[in-house]
């Protein structure tokens, strides 16, 4: 269904991914294993269509390709590559902290393919994610980080993907909502979702996860059923907790404003007016330096 082929990034000088090749199946979880600085976050930014290929001149001197469903999906646009199927939840959520958990979430509903079945989604999304059926209209910033990785999950799940990539989704959440996100992830790929996972935390990314990639400076250096690499005591002790470092997004909002719907819009607008607003009340409320 997903295969990168041969997949090479740089950033000016500093080669990210050197020739990785990965695939992915319908109804899989594919864990990508590796340290701080391996590249994981870059393979996935890949994939979406988040790194801007053309300002690379040393990466036309590679093969690279990524293909899904036999289709080359390679420099496409974020939002086309939404279009087919691919969402990815990124490192540090992103939320808009200043709108509610509904509104969150109907963001993730601006795909086309998901448009029509916003009502559906979002009825399977408080199926996996039960806490937000009941903080619908919670602030999103006024929630824990384990609380707001479940928004970030589910708002990727609204675009109605067949594949859902996350980028170190554990970062930051306690043993017992890393637990409970995990549960829920497994839960999304028996529902029919494919899932590319990208973590440090092996122990609990292998428990849910049928294969797995081992990356090591931009390399693919391992490759096995979870179950071998869950056994391999290298594996375990080399490749437990820690982050990564987020690469700066092409998206800009020129493009984005192009793609999304009135809708939409006016809750980035909203959420940018109350943002405003809450800088200007916290500078009003800020007592005066005394004149000297």
């Amino acid at each position: 269904m997903l295969e990168c082929r041969d997949l090479s990034v740089f950033y000016g000088p500093h080669h990210a991914l050197d020739g990785v090749s990965i695939n992915i199946k319908l109804g899989e979880i594919v864990a990508i294993l590796g340290a701080n600085g391996a590249g994981k976050s870059s393979l996935l930014k890949a994939v979406a269509g988040l790194i801007d290929y053309n300002d690379d001149e040393d990466n036309d001197r590679f093969h690279s390709d990524i293909l899904f469903d036999g289709t080359s999906i390679y420099e496409w646009d974020p939002h086309d590559i939404v279009e087919v199927g691919l969402s990815l939840v990124p490192e540090g959520r992103s939320l808009f902290g200043e709108l509610t958990v509904l509104e969150n979430l109907i963001l993730g509903a601006y795909p086309r393919r998901a448009r029509g079945d916003q009502s559906n989604n979002l009825d399977k999304v408080m199926s996996v994610f039960p806490k937000l059926a009941d903080r619908r209209s919670q602030i999103a910033h006024t929630m824990s980080g384990g609380e707001q990785q479940m928004v970030a999950v589910g708002r990727a799940l609204m675009s109605n993907p067949t594949i859902l990539m996350l980028d170190e989704p554990s970062l930051g959440l306690s043993p017992i909502l890393c637990s409970e996100l995990f549960r829920a992830l497994a839960e999304i790929c028996r529902a029919g979702t494919a899932i590319l996972l990208v973590e440090q935390n092996a122990k609990q990314s292998l428990a849910i996860a049928d294969r797995g990639y081992l990356l090591e400076t931009g390399r693919i250096t391992g490759e096995d059923t979870a179950e071998a690499l869950e056994k391999d005591q290298t594996v375990m002790r080399a490749y437990l907790g820690g982050a990564t470092r987020i690469i700066k997004s092409k998206v800009t909002r020129s493009t984005t404003n192009k793609i999304l719907t009135g809708e939409i819009r006016d809750l980035i607008g909203r959420a940018e007016r109350r943002q405003k607003e809450h800088i200007e009340n916290r500078r009003a409320a800020k007592p005066e330096s005394p004149k000297q």
